[in-house]
């Protein structure tokens, strides 16, 4: 769910709250409501129009015809993504409450999802003006002002703002951003490891128990933003073939991802790892600067892991990981990454 849209969705709920209120003070009334969304659903939104206003006619006393008791059933054909039927009640709520601000802003957040850009604007600029009343309390006012505005700016000017491309950016589809790109509202230092995003050719080494280091093989490395630019994950790919023969034995590529976020408030990286095969997972400590990035955690065989990223440049890093029985009084190297950028 993009941030234009969960906005609304919290303040929906202050109004479903205060519709929930307002039927507390007048338990004889019935939720029309509840007898329109089963109508709507099993009949259709014809049935539904046309049993509303039957019921307003003819038992005008008996039901709960508010404008908070429309919306929340309009919302809840938003939730089902069933926008048709969501647009339909909405239009009915504002016919009925012609002066409600928030009447007019929900029939624009329908009218977003489903694309209609062009009546979506005209709802939110009417709900501005509406919300021009003097009479309209303070706290309606500022949530729904705030909400519109964001919505129109986002209307008028959609390329400024990220909206919700996760999935595309995620399956590599978008092709101004395949793979992602940094939120504005990000903590910057996002940047120590969005700098990777894209795809890389690693070499990587082993030291061997004599202290010689040979070559392990070849790995694939993508790296991408997720979590709307807020974080960074990446894939790591080494073909069974690639592997030297010791490693390849099991005929199984090594899969695994890191997902990474910088933490403002602790001034330092949270990081995890998942693999395949063993199914094991590992979570790392990180600090980082423009130069290097540090992260440290314990090793899956036992004592302490400290892996660092150094050498990064627009084409190409290195990376290191090291081990520590000893607390980390000293460390010992034992793999070696060269990355290679593709694209």
């Amino acid at each position: 769910m993009s941030r234009h849209y969960h906005g609304k969705l919290c303040i929906c709920l202050l109004v479903v709250l205060c519709s929930t209120v307002l039927s507390a003070t007048n338990d004889s009334k019935e939720s029309v409501a509840d007898e329109l969304y089963n109508t709507i659903t099993e009949r259709g939104i014809e049935a539904g129009i046309t049993q509303f206003h039957a019921l307003k006619k003819n038992h005008s006393d008996d039901y709960d015809f508010s404008e908070p008791e429309i919306n929340g059933l309009g919302y809840r054909f938003v939730l089902e993504n069933k926008l048709d039927e969501a647009i339909a009640v909405f239009n009915l709520n504002c016919e009925l409450h012609p002066g409600s601000a928030n009447a007019y802003d929900s029939l624009g957040e329908a009218y977003l999802r489903k694309g209609e850009n062009g009546k979506a604007i005209e709802r939110y600029e009417k709900a501005l003006v509406l919300l021009a009343n003097p009479d309209v309390d303070e706290n309606t006012k500022n949530a729904l002002t705030q909400n519109a505005e964001a919505k129109l700016n986002y209307l008028h000017s959609p390329d400024i703002y990220r909206s919700s491309t996760e999935l595309n950016d995620f399956l590599a589809n978008n092709d101004r951003y395949p793979f992602g790109r940094l939120n504005p509202q990000a903590p910057p230092e996002t940047e120590h490891w969005g700098r990777l995003a894209g795809e890389w050719d690693c070499i990587t080494e082993a030291r061997l128990p004599s202290g010689n280091w040979v070559k392990v093989g070849k790995a694939k490395w993508l790296w991408k933003y997720i979590l709307d630019g807020f974080a960074v994950q990446d894939l790591w790919f080494q073909k069974w073939i690639d592997l030297r023969a010791t490693l390849a034995s099991v005929n199984r590529d090594v899969v695994g991802t890191n997902i990474r976020m910088y933490l403002p408030a602790e001034d330092r990286w949270e990081a995890v790892w998942l693999t395949n095969g063993k199914n094991t997972t590992s979570r790392f400590e990180a600090i980082s600067d423009e130069e290097k990035i540090v992260m440290t955690g314990e090793h899956a065989q036992g004592g302490l892991a400290r892996i660092t990223f150094f050498n990064i440049t627009q084409d190409n890093f290195d990376w290191k990981s090291e081990r520590s029985q000893d607390e980390g009084a000293s460390w010992t190297e034992t793999l070696r990454i060269h990355g290679k950028r593709l694209r």
